[in-house]
Parts: C-alpha cells; structure tokens; sequence
C-alpha cells in the first residue's frame, strides 16, 4: 500500500514540471557565448536551429534543465546575479543568485530527482558547488577539474564532467572527487555536455574549431562526432525529455527509494 501511496504523491508532485515541460520540444537545447544565441539542436544530425537571443551576456556559460526549465550559468549581463533561468522562446533571463561570487561556472548539470543542479566554481578553487529548487548553495568539496562541461545520469547516480584539454571524468556528488574515466579525442574548451536517460546517451556540443555535436562513450570517454552545427560558440547543452518520460523516470526513482 505504501508503495502505491509514494507513485501517486509522485504522480502529483509531477503536475507542475510535465505541465512546463511540455512547452518545449524535447531534445537537445544549446546555449551558444559571446552570441547569446538558444537553441534547439537535432541529435541525429547535429544541426542547431536558433529560436532566440538571451536578454544578457552569456559568457562561457553551462546549461540544464530542472524541472523544465532551462538553467544557465556564467550570465554576465544580468544586476551581479550569474546564474539564472532563461526563458526559452524569448531569451528573457532572470536571475537567482550570484554564484557566490564567482564568475568561472563554466559546465552545468540537473537532476530532476534530487530537485539539483551542480557547477564547480573555479574562482574558488575548483569546488564542487549544488543549488536548490530555491537557489540556495551549497558547497559540497574540492573537485579538482575545471568542469567545462557537465551533466547528470539520474538512471545510474552519476555526474560527469569534462575538463581541459580533453578528459571526462566522474565525480561525486557527495565528496567531489574527480575519477578520470579517459581522452575525448576533441578539444574541450568550448563545451557542454548534456544526459539522455531514456536512451542512456550522454552527447558532447564542441562549439570552438568543431562546432560539433558528438556522443560520448560513458566506458572510455572516447567522443564520436555527429554532425556540425553550422554555429560557432555554442558550449552549453541541456537535454528535456518527453513530459511523459520524465514523470516516469521520477516515479521509478520514488518507487527505488521506497524499496530500499
């Protein structure tokens, strides 16, 4: 009985972000620096199409969704608040807090399940930082990489991130410590990195001499290029799943809980 009481307070708690999620196409976002160009990426071709202009600066910037709305990172134009959400069709940007001050958040990763978001602030040293639902932080511990880009595997607890020159590693979400996994084979200074759960795919946007969308064997690190697109600069990716996908997968994940 218990078990059935945890899928439908699931169910419910899953109204608000189906209802947001389902205003957007799912699929592959890209938010591109310098330009501060949104964007809808094809993930069998590579191709971006732009749907708007940020209102404010995007420097360097990651990206994610939570809960169905698109999260950014490094967004230099707004009054002193760096991360912030950007409203897809417009480009609108509304800030929540200042990064604690740093202005180096380069990757961004989401989990829908923990109602989280991840960055390492390399202003402070390279440390593994989490927001809230609210937009409070918390600083969670020494990483050691620069995070150029991130995303989170909801199926399997597992944050990735990428660092410069080229590497993916793991890192842990409670201690922060950084587990090299291997060589990408692609430059990693202009890069966002984004998660598929439904079809375990984790998909690398190289927007500097590339300007290419790759998948990225999660075993190796080893990238395989997709297609080009025809964009330049475009290094945060956010992947929105299906509104029907995403109340399942959270669902599962309350049931898993319960179990345990």
């Amino acid at each position: 009985m218990r078990k059935a009481i945890a899928v439908v307070v699931g169910v419910a708690l899953l109204g608000g972000v189906a209802a947001t999620a389902n205003a957007l196409e799912p699929g592959l976002y890209g938010i591109q620096s310098w330009s501060n160009g949104v964007f809808k990426i094809d993930e069998t071709t590579g191709v971006a199409t732009q749907l708007s202009t940020c209102s404010a600066f995007l420097s360097l910037s990651g990206a994610s969704f939570l809960h169905g709305e698109l999260y950014a990172t490094d967004v230099l134009g707004g009054p002193g608040l760096y991360y912030g959400s950007i409203d897809v069709p417009t480009g609108a940007y509304t800030g929540v807090h200042g990064q604690d001050g740093g202005v180096n958040w380069h990757g961004l990763a989401s989990s829908d399940a923990k109602g989280l978001t991840w960055s390492i602030d390399q202003d402070a040293g390279d440390i593994l930082k989490s927001t809230d639902a609210s937009g409070a932080t918390t600083t969670i511990g020494y990483a050691g990489i620069d995070g150029r880009g991130m995303a989170y595997d909801d199926n399997h607890g597992i944050l990735y991130a990428t660092t410069f020159p080229g590497q993916l590693y793991t890192v842990d979400i409670d201690t922060a410590e950084a587990t090299l996994i291997g060589d990408m084979g692609i430059a990693t200074d202009l890069v966002g990195l984004a998660y598929d759960e439904f079809t375990d795919t984790l998909y690398a946007n190289e927007g500097g001499s590339s300007m290419s969308l790759y998948t990225v064997d999660t075993a190796t690190g080893a990238a395989t290029l997709v297609g080009a697109n025809g964009f330049v600069n475009i290094d945060g990716l956010a992947w929105i799943p299906e509104p029907c996908s995403l109340g399942l997968l959270v669902v599962g994940v309350l049931v898993a809980r319960r179990r345990r």
